[in-house]
This record gives structure tokens, C-alpha cells and sequence, in this order.
């Protein structure tokens, strides 16, 4: 399920290409077009400009990095931002159908042990903490229960930082702050498509 969204970055394979174990696939393409992701963003964010190759334009607007992709006239569109501790990035996606994603990604893996489910605690000025179920992929992506997200993510957005509290294997909270202003443009079509108001 999630690495078909996240492959929008890399592009779907038809099912004549396709290995034996297709779940592994999925999480290995989802893993490359996310380390693909981040790393455009990454280079984008650092030279303060917009990286564009034509078909998948990568644009940034303050710590966001963001961009969209067409498929077949549907369009999904993704945006990211880094967390000022640790080579973790808060991805935004929201699929042509209007799902909702979203991730705390690691770029290589986290410095401490995951479970494969656990509490993930999201808090701002604009909101008491909120603890919501976030599933681990291998030890480098975590992702956050979208259908409380769709309802929150506005008040969120709003405030100036977002922290981001993921518990360890052990129980102990790390804490990941992402700077989420400006947005406006960033996350205008999530926001309007994927966000619950």
C-alpha cells in the first residue's frame, strides 16, 4: 500500500518486470524513491533555488521541499521537510484518490531500534500532544495513522514548528522538531485535497 504512493517519484512498474516477492519490491522501490526524494530535496533546500527536469519539477518554499507528478491525468502531489536533529524528514503526500500519507523518514536508519507498531506523539503551540499509532518499515521509515491525521494536520500546519516524539524499542521518546512555516504554497494541494477541515 505504501510504496505505491511513494513510487510516484520513481515510477510503477508493470507487472512483466516485476520480481517474485512483490511485497519486498514494493519496499524496496519505496525506499529508493524515498532516499530519491530526499536527497533531490536535500541539494534544493541547500542551493535555495527549485531543481527542475522538466516532467517532476522539485520546489521549495522555506524548509518544505515539494513537488507533483501527473499519471495517466491524475495527479499526487508530495512535499517534505528535514527535522533540525537528525537526517529525518516529515514527508506530506496525497494521492490522486486523496489519501492521505504521511512519514517520519530516516535517510539511512534510525539511531535506535523500532517497534513494528508504536506510539508516535505530535505536538505545537496550536494543540495538546497527540498520540497516534505509527508503523514501522524496516528501521527507517515510520509511518503515522493517516485517518487522524486528515483531521489534525490543519492545526498543525498552522504553528511555526511541529515536534514529532517516536518511541524507541525500549520505550524512550526521540524527539524530531521540523520548522513547518511558510506553507501556504507547499502544502496548498494537500491541504485542500487531503486535509479534513
Amino acid at each position: 500500500m505504501h510504496g505505491l504512493r511513494i513510487d510516484l517519484f520513481v515510477g510503477c512498474r508493470d507487472a512483466s518486470q516485476r520480481s517474485p516477492g512483490p511485497e519486498k519490491a514494493k519496499v524496496l522501490r519505496s525506499k529508493g524513491a524515498v532516499a530519491l526524494f530526499l536527497a533531490a530535496a536535500a541539494f534544493v533546500i541547500a542551493s535555495e533555488g527549485s531543481a527542475e527536469d522538466g516532467q517532476n519539477e522539485v520546489s521549495v518554499q522555506g524548509g518544505w521541499a515539494y513537488t507533483e507528478r501527473g499519471n495517466g491525468g491524475a495527479v499526487e502531489h508530495v512535499a517534505a521537510t528535514r527535522a533540525a536533529e537528525d537526517a529525518a524528514w516529515l514527508l506530506l503526500a496525497c494521492s490522486a484518490d486523496e489519501r492521505l500519507i504521511v512519514s517520519l523518514i530516516h535517510t539511512e536508519q534510525f539511531p535506535y531500534p523500532l517497534k513494528p507498531s508504536s506510539s508516535v506523539q505530535l505536538r505545537s503551540n496550536n494543540m495538546p500532544t497527540v498520540s497516534i499509532e505509527g508503523k514501522s518499515v524496516q528501521n527507517n521509515q515510520i509511518f503515522i495513522d493517516p485517518r487522524q491525521m486528515r483531521h489534525i494536520m490543519p492545526l498543525l500546519m498552522q504553528d511555526d514548528q511541529l515536534v514529532v516524539s517516536v518511541a524507541g524499542h525500549d520505550g524512550a521518546m526521540h524527539d524530531y522538531t521540523f520548522s513547518v512555516q511558510p506553507n501556504d504554497v507547499a502544502l496548498r494541494p494537500i491541504r485542500s485535497r487531503c486535509f479534513d477541515f
